[in-house]
Order: structure tokens, then sequence, then C-alpha cells
């Protein structure tokens, strides 16, 4: 390879491009990302929604038994009328 060619970008892994239904809205939900993500790796991850740099806990009432759960998302709904955040 020459110094002028460059290494072509690789396609988004299945992982990385991932989408799930959300169990409330049945909606598109996608990935939660922490921390600071690079803009050329964010652009891999079209399908990713950012959260920045603090990581914490939420409360949720898990849809199918009613119980209420601590955790750290995953996903998140992506219909801005739910916005449903589950792990």
């Amino acid at each position: 390879m020459t110094p002028d060619e460059t290494i072509p970008a690789s396609e988004p892994t299945t992982k990385r491009a991932a989408t799930r239904r959300c169990p409330v809205c049945g909606h598109e939900g996608w990935r939660i990302a922490f921390g600071m993500v690079v803009p050329s790796e964010r652009q891999k991850m079209s399908k990713t929604e950012f959260a920045g740099c603090v990581i914490v806990e939420e409360q949720r009432i898990y849809p199918a038994t009613g119980k209420v759960e601590w955790g750290t998302p995953k996903w998140a709904c992506q219909n801005l009328e739910c916005r449903h955040r589950w792990w």
C-alpha cells in the first residue's frame, strides 16, 4: 500500500446496527452508548443514542410484570412520545 492510499472504512457490524422493538409502544429502540465517543466512531454507530459520560442507575417498572427494578438502561425507544428506556 502506498502512503497516499487509505484503508477503506469498515461497514457497521450487525451488533452496532442492531435495533429492538420497544416493549411499551412497539417503536424502534436503539442501543445507548455511555462515555466519550469520538466522531469517527459515532458515524459507524448510526443507530445509537449517545448518553454522555455519567452512568446513572434508573428505576423502572417492568411492563410485563409491574415489578420495580433498578439498573442502567441499555436501550432507548426512539418514539418521542414514549422514550421508554430498558435493559
